[in-house]
């Protein structure tokens, strides 16, 4: 039997009141404003909770644990085609690795890190897999994941629970999936050596992230991991993780790392060979120079027209 999984709007509706205590007009209204404003919920937990947007403290940790905004915001995200097309574009390269690899779906390890409310958990779950989820234990995204699972009848049948994040760090995984993940984090470089501690020799990550979304409707991105924007690929490969495929569709959305033994010259030389990665490299630099020149070559106008025009000189006084 398949699963229906965020077919439309009053199914995300059922589905939110059916495993949260929001009441039914209350989840229509939240639905509807985010509909209309990207990341509206997530807002308004952030005012809720008094937080500073792109700051981690106690603060942030309580809206991840007692917020319902997160919920909102990445079942109706992951509702969208453009969304979705992400988990396609994962399945056809898991799919590819069974048949290289000669492993049954049912067979093949996969950890969910960071799946949220479980709508790529159930999506591979359809094609065949099991997999575990691991999300923040308590939160209530976290128990809204767990009630879906529940009722589909597929906990601890084709999901299990991880509570405890140190039992991922086995070399367990031949696949690790985290999409838009490591912009939240406080220690992100850590992050991406636990996952090379997750995977099997061998074993493939695929990855988004949104390190350069440090913006208004995000306000749980934060501003200390801006630096690593368009650096992905060279973070991965520092951890033995090399960059073996991307989606050119949807640049980067997901990334595909199969973790090595070593790092070398030649994985380092592909890296700064693709077109892609060096251009979204540089992009920041680039832009920056732009900004640099142009206002270097306005300058000059400026001083000549205050010289040049009495009133404007008088205005700028």
């Amino acid at each position: 039997m398949q699963i229906q999984i965020n077919s439309s709007y009053q199914h995300i509706v059922n589905e939110i009141v059916n495993y949260t205590d929001l009441p039914a007009a209350d989840v229509e209204h939240r639905l509807w404003m985010e509909i209309l404003e990207m990341g509206w919920n997530v807002k308004e937990d952030a005012k809720r909770f008094g937080i500073t947007p792109h700051v981690y403290n106690d603060k942030m940790e309580t809206l991840y644990k007692e917020g319902y905004g997160l919920i909102f915001e990445t079942i109706l995200y992951w509702a969208r085609p453009e969304r979705q097309d992400w988990i396609k574009k994962a399945l056809d390269r898991i799919n590819l690795y069974t048949k290289l690899n000669n492993i049954p779906p049912e067979k093949v390890s996969i950890l969910m890190l960071g799946d949220g409310g479980g709508s790529d958990s159930l999506y591979l779950i359809n094609n065949g897999f099991k997999v575990n989820y691991f999300d923040i234990p308590g939160s209530k995204t976290y128990d809204f994941a767990i009630k879906r699972f529940e009722k589909h009848g597929v906990l601890g049948k084709q999901v299990q629970l991880i509570t405890d994040y140190n039992q991922c760090l086995k070399s367990e995984y031949d696949i690790v999936l985290s999409f838009e993940v490591l912009e939240h984090l406080t220690d992100p470089l850590q992050a991406i050596k636990d996952i090379n501690s997750m995977l099997k020799l061998g074993g493939l990550a695929l990855i988004t992230e949104g390190f350069g979304v440090v913006a208004d409707y995000h306000p749980t991105h934060l501003q200390s991991n801006l630096k690593y924007s368009h650096k992905t690929a060279f973070l991965f490969l520092k951890n033995k993780m090399r960059l073996s495929w991307y989606s050119k569709h949807s640049l980067f959305k997901p990334m595909e790392f199969n973790k090595i033994e070593g790092e070398s010259i030649l994985d380092l030389l592909k890296l700064w060979t693709d077109i892609n990665v060096i251009r979204v490299y540089f992009y920041p630099k680039i832009c920056a120079t732009k900004a640099l020149l142009k206002k270097i070559f306005t300058f000059p106008k400026i001083v000549m027209k205050l010289f040049t025009n009495p009133s404007t000189y008088a205005s700028a006084k």
